[in-house]
């Protein structure tokens, strides 16, 4: 789950449902593929999974940071080589690794990926 801390959850479920044209909890839900309970679950708790994350940079390329803060790019695009965001590579984080650091490294390989990429073209 996000740190509560450093976001705000309302505003980031404002910008879930515009990026996804969901207007409601169910839309939400089969949109991320969970239950509605799941959803309520998240608003209880004002956190959004990792995993919802994950989905929707899968999916529609959305960014995880602007998401999270508003800030960035709305939408992160594979480079002109028609590679994927987050290619399906096997990497296991080890086992004191949690959910969330993993994601946030496999978010910072891709953006690396595009800074790389960026200064090729340059």
């Amino acid at each position: 789950m996000m740190d509560n801390n450093f976001f705000d959850y309302s505003l980031a479920m404002e910008r879930i449902k515009s990026v996804t044209g969901c207007k409601t909890q169910q839309d939400l839900a089969k949109f991320l593929g969970v239950s509605q309970s799941c959803i309520s679950d998240a608003k209880k708790r004002m956190a959004i999974p990792a995993e919802w994350l994950l989905k929707l940079l899968r999916k529609q390329g959305i960014n995880p940071e602007w998401i999270r803060s508003g800030m960035g790019a709305q939408y992160l695009h594979p480079s002109e080589s028609n590679s994927d965001i987050l290619p399906n590579t096997h990497h296991r984080p080890s086992s004191s690794c949690m959910m969330q650091e993993f994601f946030f490294s496999l978010v910072r390989r891709a953006m690396d990926g595009r800074a790389m990429d960026s200064k090729k073209l340059t």
